[in-house]
């Protein structure tokens, strides 16, 4: 096997393998014994075939994708071995014409790590928000536990269903009077006002009653995702089985006892405030540690391979998943009531997957370029914020992170990069908006 660089362009190596007729005959024996498995001809028990006939039979090119299979990942591993490539994600391939008895090529092209070209990163002005902590804010928030602790209450039978409401009905779509697949759902409890499914029928369940039936009619967006949907017009038959509404909990001592640590409603006040504060604190910094990152791209020269964006975007795309279902809700069923595709979706998470990769690579290199480090005692303080936050004792935690601890220490590096830049920076400040002011605006 001889492997050769051809060239590096856009963070990504181009190489060329060829492959010699030894290992393309050991690797079409390979197929020939996996493939002979599947092939049935008269006269022959399955499995016994001879190589000879079943190519004279099928031609030769039976064993070809196989055995392509089976060499090209191999040669591929030992390519970027010698010629000393460190691919950070998949690569592509092309394989040229295959011809038993002769050598082959192929062309990998493979994903590596950019050049950073870091700009002039001290200085740098941003704008950040200081927040503060209205009474109507501690009162929204208290209003907001007291709904999280609601009590589901069943509507009598001439109530009419209201936003915050959840419906449990029974449905049947139906497009010029036929019924389409996966427009079906019995007793499927929908909260109004949730605006998860398809635009316009939640806003003509609002004001139904119990025992209730009624035709939905709505349009699919031109963009669904099922061409035999897009853009048509859909008739829903609906039942409605029964309506569920929040009750909130009366504000006492006797609550307040129930949900938290403190003994009455003062003290309870008092902690919310506590905690908005805080969470104000933490909110302000992340926006900070955002912005001063995204003035820093905008100075340096980061070019990341197509190929790496998309592999973080798939990250992405699980991660979404995962919380779906955390949520009980399907992805597929998401997709359908949204209009949306995998595709979309995929689509959608392409700027925020293509400025994490390039922040990493960014962050990494000036860790690199100040020399950062980090002491024992800072991975120490590490393990004990851990422990406290997980419930852990400080040797269980220190036993998890074991394992990660090199992943662990290159966040703190980062975590430190982040605040050079910070100290480095011209921070304005400006007054923003209270959390109750910002929901009294959205109503207008």
């Amino acid at each position: 096997m001889e492997a050769r660089l051809e060239k590096i362009e856009h963070s990504e190596a181009y190489i060329t393998v060829e492959v010699d007729a030894e290992r393309l005959e050991a690797g079409l024996q390979q197929a020939y014994h996996k493939v002979v498995k599947e092939v049935t001809l008269p006269g022959f028990r399955k499995g016994r075939i001879p190589r000879q006939l079943l190519e004279a039979r099928f031609g030769p090119e039976i064993l070809y994708q196989d055995a392509v299979e089976l060499i090209v990942p191999l040669a591929y591993e030992q390519a970027v071995k010698e010629l000393d490539i460190t691919p950070i994600a998949q690569p592509s391939f092309e394989v040229g014409e295959i011809t038993s008895g002769q050598p082959f090529t192929f062309q990998a092209r493979i994903p590596i790590r950019p050049d950073v070209v870091l700009g002039e990163l001290e200085g740098m002005e941003i704008t950040v928000p200081v927040f503060e902590v209205t009474d109507q804010d501690v009162e929204k928030r208290i209003d907001d536990m007291r709904g999280r602790y609601a009590e589901l209450v069943v509507k009598a039978a001439d109530e009419p269903a209201v936003n915050g409401d959840t419906v449990y009905h029974d449905f049947e779509g139906f497009i010029d009077g036929v019924p389409f697949e996966g427009g079906k759902g019995e007793n499927y409890p929908l909260e109004l006002g949730t605006n998860t499914f398809i635009p316009g029928y939640e806003e003509q369940l609002a004001g139904v009653k119990t025992g209730e039936e009624k035709d939905v009619i709505v349009s699919f967006p031109e963009n669904y995702q099922s061409d035999e949907l897009a853009g048509q017009e859909a008739v829903f038959k609906i039942k409605v089985n029964k309506i569920e509404t929040k009750q909130p909990r009366e504000l006492d001592d006797a609550f307040v006892q129930e949900i938290s640590e403190f003994e009455t409603v003062a003290e309870l006040r008092n902690g919310v405030r506590e905690n908005l504060l805080s969470q104000m604190e933490a909110r302000r910094l992340d926006i900070m540690r955002q912005e001063i990152i995204k003035e820093a791209l905008q100075r340096c020269e980061i070019e990341v391979a197509e190929a790496v964006i998309k592999e973080h975007a798939e990250i992405m795309l699980k991660q979404f998943e995962y919380r779906m279902a955390s949520q009980g809700l399907d992805l597929n069923q998401y997709m359908q009531f949204t209009g949306s595709s995998i595709e979309k979706l995929l689509e959608s998470l392409y700027p925020e997957a293509e400025n994490k990769v390039k922040s990493d690579f960014l962050l990494e290199k000036l860790v690199q370029e100040k020399g950062i480090e980090v002491s024992d005692e800072e991975i120490e303080k590490h393990i004990e914020e851990v422990a406290k936050s997980t419930g852990l004792s400080i040797e269980d935690a220190r036993e998890r992170l074991d394992e990660m601890m090199e992943g662990v220490t290159m966040q703190l590096k980062v975590d430190k990069a982040i605040d050079y830049l910070l100290d480095k920076a011209v921070v304005t400040e400006k007054k923003a908006e209270t959390e109750a002011s910002a929901a009294e605006s959205s109503q207008e």
